[in-house]
């Protein structure tokens, strides 16, 4: 069974809205519409079918990139992979030093969902709040939290999840989505603050990475795609620290109508509005990554 296919049950049963558009796998994101599937994949969708995709799943946009290109800005959009395991060995002295503290500090391990879910909300919650910088956030209850974790459990070939741990307490978790074997998704990864002076994040990553491109043979990890609005510094500590690079992709945005229109003749605008609300000021970040 292709990734399609299983990503498509996955979607069905956590009642997620998704369509398929030409073999290709579209989902409803929060407030867009999105493929499923590997970074590095070219999309396609004519102007038509990005509207018809809008009446079916709503959203205020519906975005595609044209896949990894070698001569794409990737200042304007961009993944953030990496293709290579650097081993302990390898690494300069200071980076390894970090690596070992946080093995020597946690335990790392993959587990299944039901284990986040039962210790995983206390570093959720935590680090929610260093990603605000106190501004008020939504916080899931802990039996919401459990809830939507343990959807996760009939799909574990696909979606894969790992935890840290100190002195028995979960201080650090991720999610992955696997693609095939070509790409490994680092969909999720929360640190608990407590875990930094524990390098517990190093040993995380380093694991995973070793886990996925040496043990597994994907072509490439990835951690999404340019962070416009989420304030964390994640993407920034594996380009720093784990060889991950910046590889350029040409992006489309369909705004729904009349979103565009407004966009186009508030332009004079932008400027004071950009300071208001920083969820405009990504929408704008995303109009002109794609223009």
């Amino acid at each position: 069974m292709s990734y399609v296919e299983r990503y498509a049950e996955m979607l069905a049963a956590k009642r997620k809205p998704f369509t398929l558009v030409d073999g290709q796998l579209f989902a409803r994101q929060q407030r867009w519409v999105a493929p499923v599937g590997p970074a590095a994949q070219r999309y396609s969708l004519t102007r038509q079918q990005a509207r018809e995709l809008q009446k079916k799943l709503g959203g205020w946009w519906v975005s595609w990139t044209d896949g990894f290109a070698a001569d794409a800005d990737a200042a304007k959009w961009h993944a953030v992979v990496c293709r290579q395991f650097v081993p302990l060995e390898n690494m300069p002295a200071k980076r390894r030093y970090e690596v070992n503290r946080g093995f020597k500090n946690c335990d790392v391990r993959r587990v299944d969902a039901a284990e986040i879910a039962q210790n995983g909300y206390e570093t959720h919650v935590a680090a929610l709040a260093g990603y605000t910088a106190g501004r008020p956030v939504s916080v899931p209850s802990r039996e919401d939290f459990s809830a939507r974790v343990l959807t996760d459990m009939p799909f574990g070939d696909i979606k894969h999840h790992w935890a840290a741990y100190h002195q028995g307490r979960m201080i650090a978790f991720a999610q992955c989505w696997l693609y095939d074997r070509i790409e490994v998704d680092y969909t999720l990864i929360k640190l608990h603050p407590e875990s930094r002076p524990l390098y517990a994040g190093y040993a995380l990553v380093q694991r995973m990475n070793e886990f996925y491109l040496r043990e597994q043979s994907f072509e490439y990890v990835n951690d999404g795609w340019r962070s416009i609005l989420h304030e964390t510094a994640v993407q920034d500590f594996l380009t720093g620290k784990f060889n991950f690079e910046k590889v350029g992709a040409r992006l489309h945005i369909a705004f729904r109508p009349p979103l565009g229109a407004l966009l186009n003749v508030s332009a004079p605008l932008h400027p004071i509005l950009r300071k208001f609300d920083p969820r405009f000021a990504a929408v704008l970040e995303l109009r002109q990554a794609a223009s």
